[in-house]
């Protein structure tokens, strides 16, 4: 139901900008913002506490809308507690304070909240200060829901509902048994209960907020969503790390169909910081900069930095040439960060051919040292390495999945080390390996190989599901003890040569 504060129009922005103490972060010829209801917003911060513009600029922003005199509100879209070499030293855990001093009221669980165990951020959300709402996730013996699935929050005069939605893809993303428990259902069917059930509270406007994301590689995406349930307005957006304004996609890659919802996302790794303006004709748009700070945040971010001070900044070796650890790279094409992974597996294990999926990688190393903080930071999961035995066509499989991707961007990209691969992108998924060669022999049909690979893998994440039942031969240690110690005994990594992926059409 739509109240008289809807009659109140969004006011266009005409400068983003954040200046100094007065913390102007948008620009209105008069700068009175009495009456206006806004909604600042964040998804995919991945751990990134002070890169970019930091949760610091989230919070002092928030408070110069406040200032004066906006209703304000301030969610999060999801995977915010994995990504970087904290996230990953600490489970997570570090997430909680920074986000707890930025002030949220509330957030959705990300595919990655999980990447540590859901019994493990369940114990956060008993530390953070907001609660976590989600409407389609629940406990697989009961049906009842694991968070709460909605939340209304009346501020200023202005009452909002707040539903949550996580992406159905989440059980293909979590390491194999750490979601045993619960069931993601659908969640259109989810989206249309929650509106319903908040148009019956009587609220002003209808808010989803979910990590669902506009790729359409996704199973069920958030403009899907909004399509096809009516009565949203506006949808805040997380998991596809698409940087959305005006509800469009800022590059053009992506022809938004969204019905009559607006979609606002952030992009990724605070990059941006959101702000949704509620209206008759609801908009969003996105702060590049901010100067300002906030002392609460950089307080908690400064006490992580100096509990981390010693164990990253120990130095394990060099390199000539920049390693590339980009998440879309390594998704879509061979990388040397890529190459050197699977080789430093190989050579731990012994292996006749290694495999790692492309969805590991999330940063990139700069020619130079090579540091304990960057290794984290390039491959921020923790993951064992182990091998198992396959038989020529279960290898044939395994390769397949990895190209069944192309050409979009996919986690589940190979990359390898012991075998070169021939392919055609082109071709249908499952028939795109035109040729397997090991150790310079093609691959015998009646043969079997031992293959090392991270557990995630191993226990048919991202579509391995050929090898989840295959006993282990052997186990190792974490992913990334593994290349920490295979650059120390490498000393300066140098040129790696490229050719282990050959894609016959040329599009990758």
């Amino acid at each position: 139901m739509k109240s008289a504060y809807k009659a109140i129009a969004a006011i266009a922005v005409v400068v983003v900008l954040c200046v100094g103490a007065g913390y102007l972060v948008g620009y209105w010829d008069k700068g009175d913002l009495d009456g206006q209801v806004i909604i600042i917003h964040t998804n995919d911060s991945h751990g990134y506490y002070d890169e970019n513009l930091g949760f610091t600029s989230v919070a002092s922003i928030a408070k110069d809308y406040e200032s004066r005199g906006a209703v304000v509100f301030v969610v999060d879209a999801g995977d915010a507690f994995q990504g970087t070499a904290s996230t990953m030293m600490t489970h997570g855990r570090s997430t909680v304070s920074v986000m707890n001093a930025v002030g949220y009221d509330l957030m959705v669980p990300g595919n990655h909240e999980f990447d540590y165990t859901l019994e493990t951020y369940l114990d956060y959300t008993e530390e953070l200060s907001f609660p976590t709402i989600c409407a389609n996730l629940d406990w697989a013996d009961s049906g009842e829901s694991v968070f709460d699935e909605y939340m209304i929050i009346e501020r200023g005069g202005v009452k909002v509902g707040f539903f949550g939605l996580i992406t159905p893809d989440t059980v293909d993303t979590v390491y194999y048994g750490y979601m045993d428990d619960v069931t993601i259902t659908d969640p259109m069917e989810a989206a249309t209960e929650m509106v319903g059930l908040l148009d019956g509270q009587d609220v002003d406007y209808v808010i989803a907020v979910g990590h669902l994301g506009v790729d359409q590689s996704a199973s069920v995406t958030s403009m899907d969503v909004c399509s096809a349930v009516h009565g949203i307005d506006v949808f805040i957006d997380g998991h596809s790390h698409t940087e959305m304004e005006h509800g469009k996609v800022v590059d053009g890659s992506i022809e938004v169909q969204s019905g009559d919802a607006l979609i606002a996302s952030t992009g990724s790794y605070i990059n941006c910081v959101g702000v949704v303006t509620l209206g008759d004709e609801p908009d969003a748009v996105l702060i590049r900069e901010c100067v300002s700070s906030d002392k609460a945040v950089d307080a908690a971010v400064g006490k992580i930095r100096s509990e981390e001070e010693g164990i990253f900044g120990e130095v394990i070796g060099s390199t000539l040439v920049d390693l590339d650890g980009e998440r879309s790279s390594n998704r879509t094409g061979e990388t040397n960060m890529g190459d050197l992974t699977a080789d430093s597996l190989r050579n731990l294990t012994g292996a006749d051919v290694a495999l790692v999926n492309g969805g590991c990688f999330r940063a990139s190393i700069p020619v130079g040292s090579i540091d304990v903080g960057q290794i984290y930071a390039a491959i921020p999961f923790e993951n064992f390495v182990g091998v198992k035995e396959v038989d020529s066509s279960t290898l044939l499989e395994v390769i397949e999945n990895g190209l069944s991707g192309l050409p979009g961007e996919s986690g589940r990209f190979p990359q390898i080390s012991g075998m070169k691969v021939v392919y055609d992108s082109s071709a249908d998924p499952g028939s795109r390996v035109v040729s397997v060669t090991i150790d310079g022999s093609p691959l015998n049909p009646n043969g079997s190989y031992t293959l090392a690979s991270i557990g995630y893998v191993l226990d048919g994440g991202d579509g391995y599901t050929m090898l989840a039942d295959m006993p282990y031969v052997t186990m190792f240690g974490t992913m990334i003890d593994c290349l920490t110690g295979y650059i120390r005994d490498t000393g300066v990594v140098t040129d790696i040569p490229a050719g282990r992926l050959t894609d016959l059409s040329g599009s990758s």
